[in-house]
């Protein structure tokens, strides 16, 4: 970098040297601002953020019962450990430099009571987001028979609900969403995650925990860590939402990828279309997929997106469009130094 020449200061009769000092003092200020940009500019470079490809392209390694919290459970005074699954691409460390990954946190299904991080449908898709280069978590969270009660990061919003005289199903979704809360700050503390690359991955009862825990606390005074994407899966909002879901004042409201069956006999497809609305109100980036004919929780490989692909492959692809802002696939290669 080339430092530009400092005009003379004025000189007055009594100080005769004052111009020299200035421009001295000056370049020296120059000189010192500019190291310690370049010493942030070069710290920044250091972190090597991994773009998925569209395609297989790793091994992987899966990492079984990791505790990321405990919970409360009983109707109060016991604990229960939550746990989750990892499945970590093998992906070479870069020399020198910290190697990041996306994150997809994979919440199950079971109507808030049953299912596990183990469900067909993330063992399923799970390895294949591995394998393209996500770092997956899967996480189990507290359902209606372990009688959660939710931690005091979600008092608001549980006692908009009823609290502990609300039905048990609203309890163990409120609890969901403080479990999935836990789940990301556990994972967003680890070294090899790039935590604004966030996205959460949730069917049905996971879907709504999702929705819920990406576009409605903030009514509620409740911050939650970065999340990029929500892709739903025949969920929805169930009145988690005061107006508009997807009209966070600091606009960090995620994108959102709506599936949904339109003969889904489980969860209404008025659901989808209530998102889909509200996002066009909101200008909120959306990929709304309406699988027709389809059921309950579509499988993701076997129906196809509106875009041709099938719409495992359109989860991938609208994260291209989207967070990662069509970035080259693999390592993104750190800027040129420059500075030095």
């Amino acid at each position: 970098m080339t430092l530009k020449p400092v005009p003379l200061a004025p000189r007055s009769p009594n100080h005769c040297c004052h111009g020299i000092r200035s421009v001295a003092h000056s370049l020296l200020i120059t000189a010192v601002m500019t190291v310690a940009l370049c010493s942030a500019h070069v710290a920044a470079q250091s972190v090597v953020r991994n773009v998925p490809f569209s395609t297989p392209n790793y091994t992987y390694t899966v990492q079984s019962d990791i505790v990321y919290g405990q919970g409360e459970v009983g109707g109060g005074g016991s604990f229960k450990a939550l746990k989750l699954d990892l499945y970590l691409p093998d992906i070479p460390p870069p020399a020198n430099a910290d190697n990041k990954l996306p994150l997809m946190v994979m919440i199950h299904g079971g109507g808030f009571s049953g299912g596990s991080k183990n469900n067909g449908n993330i063992r399923n898709n799970a390895p294949k987001y591995a394998e393209r280069g996500w770092l997956v978590a899967s996480i189990n969270y507290r359902l209606i028979g372990d009688n959660p009660v939710p931690s005091s990061r979600v008092q608001a919003f549980y006692d908009a609900v009823g609290g502990a005289n609300a039905p048990a199903q609203f309890r163990a979704a409120i609890a969901s969403v403080d479990d999935a809360l836990m789940a990301i700050d556990f994972l967003h503390a680890r070294n090899d995650i790039y935590a604004p690359w966030t996205t959460l991955w949730g069917t049905s009862a996971g879907a709504i925990t999702s929705i819920i825990t990406g576009y409605c606390l903030d009514d509620w005074g409740i911050t939650r860590p970065p999340v990029a994407m929500v892709i739903d899966q025949a969920g929805g909002l169930f009145g988690c939402n005061i107006g508009n879901p997807f009209d966070d004042a600091t606009g960090s409201d995620p994108v959102l990828m709506v599936i949904h069956g339109t003969n889904d006999n489980t969860v209404p497809f008025s659901q989808a279309t209530a998102l889909q609305n509200f996002a066009i109100t909101a200008d909120l980036p959306l990929d709304f997929q309406p699988v027709v004919n389809g059921g309950h929780v579509p499988a993701l490989g076997t129906f196809t997106a509106t875009t041709g692909v099938t719409l495992y492959q359109r989860t991938v692809d609208y994260h291209y469009e989207t967070v990662f802002n069509r970035l080259e696939q693999g390592p993104q290669a750190p800027l040129p130094a420059g500075c030095l």
